[in-house]
């Protein structure tokens, strides 16, 4: 399907907009909780880059849908999650996300740097793992806790 001049350059404008008003938004999260603003703006960001780095369009309503990705999956966790977790298991001082990409490059696992980073993000939101500095992440206490429990 091909699309005229004036209806790319429309699709363009209001692609621009959206942005504008998603920086906005994001901008009034800033003072309230800047961690949390910049973990939305990574996960919007890796949803961006999902849709352009894909052969097929993605499907409008799910590249939107970020709370139905924010969702763990069912049925006994997540593989790369877990995997994730026994590094920093294995690893008391913390790991970078460089560390953590290299790892999973030798344990042959694929993932997007960028998703990835959300994936930190949502795993520090949900009290597995603690951001001690910018980039550099530690198991939380509770969730060692629950390991030695284990």
């Amino acid at each position: 399907m091909s699309l005229s001049v004036e209806a790319v350059r429309q699709v363009e404008q209001g692609l621009r907009t959206r942005a504008e008003v998603l920086a906005y938004e994001i901008g009034n999260l800033v003072p309230i909780d800047p961690e949390r603003a910049r973990a939305i703006s990574a996960e919007i960001i890796a949803l961006l880059n999902e849709a352009v780095s894909q052969s097929d369009p993605p499907i409008k309503s799910e590249l939107f849908t970020l709370e139905r990705r924010r969702t763990p999956k069912s049925g006994g966790g997540d593989e790369i999650e877990d995997f994730v977790l026994d590094i920093f298991a294995h690893s008391p001082r913390g790991l970078s996300v460089q560390d953590i990409v290299e790892r999973l490059q030798e344990a042959e696992i694929e993932i997007k740097r960028a998703t990835l980073v959300v994936r930190l993000h949502r795993m520090v939101q949900a009290g597995k793992l603690t951001s001690r500095t910018h980039g550099h992440y530690v198991l939380s206490e509770a969730e060692h806790n629950r390991r030695q429990s284990a």
